[in-house]
C-alpha cells in the first residue's frame, strides 16, 4: 500500500470516528427545555354575581322617595353563601323600590341575588326564605305565572318543606285570586306559604338568567326557555 493511500485511509477513519463521537455526544445532550405556556384560569361568567341567604339588619332610605319610588340601602348578615367573592359576615347593597314600602320589610330572611357595581353591590332579585325541615332554607311557591312556568319540572314547590310557619307581609292586601290557593293562605296582607322550594334549587334555576343583569320577571317566555337550566327538583329539606 502506498503512503498516500495509507494516509488517506487513516484520515477517513479519523473522520468517521469523530462523527460517531459527535453523534454520541448529541444523543447524551438534552434538548433545551421549552417554556410551558401558563394554564389559563377558567373564566367565571358570573364573576360579579353574589348570591347569599341573609338576615336583615338594617334598611334605610338613601334619598327622598317621590311618587314613583325611591332608593334604599340594606344590610344583611350572611347566613349561607351560594355564590360570589368575599367571605365577610355581612353584605350591604342598594336597590330602587317602585311605589310603596320595600318588599323586604315584610320578612326577616331572604335569598339575595346581588351584582357588583364598582365598589358597591346592587340587588337584582330576592326571595323570602324560611327555615327548612331538616336544616337549610326554602322559599315559597311561585306567585307569578311566568315564575311558575320557569320552575315547572325544575324546582317544583312541595308541601312539608318548611320547619315551621312560613309567612310574610305585603305592603297592601293582594287582589283576590292573586295567590294560588293550593300554595298560599291569604289573611289580609299576611301571606302564609303552604308549599316551598329549597334555596339551592331556586339558585340553580335563576343563576343563568340573573347573570344577564336582568330581573327574573324581565324576560319573555321565549328568553326564559332559552336561558333556564334543566335543574332536577331538589329533595324537600335541602338547604
Amino acid at each position: 500500500m502506498s503512503p498516500q493511500v495509507y494516509r488517506a485511509g487513516a484520515a477517513l477513519l479519523l473522520t468517521i470516528a469523530a462523527t460517531a463521537a459527535c453523534q454520541r455526544d448529541a444523543a447524551r445532550t438534552p434538548e433545551p427545555a421549552v417554556a410551558q405556556a401558563p394554564v389559563a384560569r377558567p373564566v367565571d361568567p358570573d364573576a360579579d354575581l353574589v348570591v347569599v341567604v341573609g338576615e336583615r339588619l338594617a334598611l334605610d332610605s338613601i334619598d327622598k322617595p317621590d311618587s314613583l319610588g325611591g332608593g334604599y340601602r340594606a344590610r344583611y348578615r350572611v347566613l349561607q353563601r351560594l355564590h360570589g367573592r368575599g367571605d365577610g359576615p355581612e353584605v350591604e347593597f342598594e336597590f330602587y323600590q317602585h311605589l310603596g314600602e320595600p318588599h323586604q320589610l315584610g320578612f326577616p330572611h331572604a335569598l339575595l341575588f346581588l351584582r357588583r357595581d364598582g365598589a358597591n353591590l346592587r340587588e337584582v332579585a330576592h326571595y323570602p326564605v324560611f327555615a327548612a325541615r331538616g336544616g337549610g332554607w326554602a322559599g315559597c311557591a311561585p306567585v307569578l305565572e311566568m315564575e311558575a312556568r320557569r320552575r315547572k319540572d325544575r324546582a317544583q314547590a312541595r308541601p312539608g318543606v318548611f320547619a315551621g310557619e312560613a309567612s310574610y307581609t305585603e305592603w297592601l292586601p293582594p287582589q283576590p285570586g292573586a295567590y294560588p290557593a293550593k300554595d298560599f293562605q291569604v289573611d289580609g296582607n299576611r301571606i302564609r306559604c303552604l308549599t316551598g322550594t329549597p334555596v339551592q334549587a331556586l339558585y340553580e334555576l335563576n343563576k343563568d338568567i340573573l347573570a344577564t343583569g336582568l330581573g327574573p320577571d324581565s324576560l319573555t317566555p321565549e328568553q326564559v326557555q332559552a336561558l333556564t337550566l334543566p335543574v332536577a327538583p331538589a329533595a324537600p329539606g335541602g338547604g
